[in-house]
């Protein structure tokens, strides 16, 4: 269950979003020809709004709850997309200069290369989508395959060995009636092989056969600790509290987890056993720590590989393979440290997303797609408020446009929402870190981080960003540009952007219209 290095994470999205920003502003803005209603209908809007929109895409990708296996995948073929037009724009240049020795127009033509670029990255962008698709579907069919290897071994090894005791002490009893011990033996392994089987319907049942839900984890903890201290009870387990109200995305299952790596801990290391949890906003991470040698490398790979032993193999442990199977299956990833040669504990760190994902490994950042969909939204609809003040107040919308060398009141409409959609999505990102210590309700943690969030923009993009690059475009700009007006309106943005982001939290509709749109 390896996965690519988080820096993919980190800066894949942001690199589709440049991408998608630069080709649409060097290429498309600057063919837009406002002032033609048709032909800016029909050549010049469909590319902007494609550009813009993957400029978003972008965006949601780096601060969206993805895998690094989905954001490398689509950021490498949106590069492959992308580099391809730029080599069939190059070989066709070239062969124009051979036959007729000279340039011909195609470079000149901005809108056409800005087309073709935006078409091999969306085009890049939709095959990368599928080919992630593939690949967990093929992540998927070796779950299918390595659960139906773990049931045979499991029957295998448990129920023929229990099989082979039921008969053999049957037949002592054939010779012998009066044999207590053949008996408690005979009893011991009927119970083994209800054991086995109660274990193996748990385990091995088929994906769709059980939610994934948020789990409470408090009750699931206590309830296997519990367990396991009345089994083991000369063994000391520590157990950190758990907050009643944190959750894992998860099944009824969970306690399988739980019980089988604790275990494991009491039965090969030493001293007591140490149960630790850490939570972020995504995830929850649940470590357990002993002083043993630590798992062999078979072992190691089995749980942080998904690598399932070929062939039988008792020592790989069948608890283990469990654990694995069931911990893939909840989107989580698991982590192996210290031990013999180390100077640390044997430490086995399982992390699990705090609700329920879509094929997708959990990381340690990132927002829900609800939280992305309300984002977006909510983004919207400050941009319309704000943009309705400013036009009102200032007529100050064509000068948004004029960032994108067009002063029209179309366009600056136009690249104003798409800047409150970016900024609304970063809003987002940052939001999730306000609830740590406070008591104030969301609505109000929104209502006052919208407010900071909308003068911090003010003072930076509006005060000095903006005029800035009017200044580069040659257009009359004051440096900063900090105005009561611009002020006013960044804090109408925040205030209306946070309320609205809370509101729709709290709408079930909107909720079910965000799943239905993820498929």
């Amino acid at each position: 269950m390896a996965t690519p290095s988080t820096r993919w994470k980190r800066y894949g999205g942001f690199g589709i979003a440049a991408v998608g920003f630069l080709i649409t502003r060097l290429f498309v803005a600057e063919t837009i020809g406002a002032g033609m209603p048709l032909p800016f209908l029909l050549a010049s809007l469909p590319p902007l709004l494609v550009g813009l929109g993957l400029t978003v895409f972008g965006v949601i990708l780096a601060v969206g709850r993805f895998s690094t296996t989905y954001v490398r995948t689509v950021t490498v073929w949106c590069g492959l997309g992308i580099v391809a037009l730029v080599a069939l724009l190059v070989a066709t240049q070239l062969s124009a200069i051979l036959r007729e020795g000279m340039m011909t127009t195609l470079l000149d033509s901005q809108l056409l290369v800005g087309n073709l670029l935006l078409g091999g990255a969306v085009v890049g962008v939709l095959m990368g989508d599928r080919s992630a698709a593939n690949t967990r579907k093929r992540q998927e069919i070796r779950r299918t395959a390595n659960r139906a290897a773990f049931v045979n071994r499991l029957l295998r090894h448990d129920v023929l060995n229990a099989a082979a005791i039921i008969e053999g002490h049957a037949g002592l009893l054939a010779e012998t009636p009066d044999r207590p011990e053949s008996v408690s033996a005979i009893d011991n392994a009927a119970g083994t092989i209800k054991q086995t089987i109660t274990e193996v319907g748990r385990i091995a049942s088929p994906n769709e056969d059980s939610e994934i839900t948020p789990v409470p984890l408090a009750g699931t903890l206590s309830t296997a600790i519990d367990e396991l201290r009345e089994r083991y009870p000369d063994r000391e387990i520590r157990v950190e509290s758990v907050p009643d109200e944190l959750t894992v995305a998860a099944d009824d299952r969970l306690d399988i987890v739980v019980t089988e790596l604790v275990e494991n801990a009491i039965r090969y290391g030493d001293d007591a056993v140490r149960v630790a949890i850490e939570s972020t906003p995504q995830s929850v991470a649940i470590s357990v720590v002993d002083y043993g040698p630590g798992l062999p490398p078979a072992q190691r790979e089995l749980l942080t590989m998904g690598e399932f032993p070929e062939y039988d193999d008792p020592g790989a442990g069948f608890g283990l393979q469990a654990v694995s199977l069931l911990v893939e299956r909840y989107g989580g990833q698991i982590m192996t440290a210290g031990g013999a040669g180390s100077e640390e504990p044997h430490r086995i760190t399982v992390r699990l997303p705090r609700e329920p994902l879509s094929g997708s490994m959990t990381e340690t950042t990132g927002i829900s797609m609800f939280a992305v969909g309300r984002a977006t939204t909510a983004g919207v609809v400050a941009g319309v408020v704000m943009g309705s003040f400013l036009q009102l107040a200032a007529d100050s919308l064509p000068v948004i446009g004029a960032l994108y060398s067009v002063n029209s009141p179309g366009i600056g409409w136009l690249t104003h929402l798409f800047h409150s959609v970016i900024f609304a999505l970063l809003f987002a990102t940052g939001y999730q870190y306000t609830d740590r210590g406070t008591l104030l309700s969301p609505r109000r943690r929104a209502s006052l981080f919208g407010l900071g969030w909308g003068t911090v923009l003010w003072f930076v993009a509006a005060g000095f960003v903006m005029p800035a690059w009017l200044s580069i475009l040659g257009q009359p700009a004051t440096l900063p540009n900090l105005t009561p007006i611009g002020l006013l309106a960044h804090l109408l943005w925040g205030l209306t952007l946070g309320l609205s982001y809370t509101l729709l939290g709290r709408l079930s509709w909107f909720e079910q219209c965000v799943q239905w749109y993820r498929g």
